[in-house]
């Protein structure tokens, strides 16, 4: 999808809040910002 790997790497080594759609971590099992557990 990307042009460049570094650039994929980015878009994708992340979860999605499905409430507040705040970026977090990989390993995160709660969004950093409202506590939800519904991450993508």
């Amino acid at each position: 999808m990307a042009r460049f790997p570094e650039a994929e790497a980015r878009l994708f080594r992340v979860k999605i809040c499905m409430d507040c759609n705040a970026r977090n971590a990989l390993r995160a099992t709660r969004c950093r910002k409202c506590g939800s557990h519904d991450l993508r």
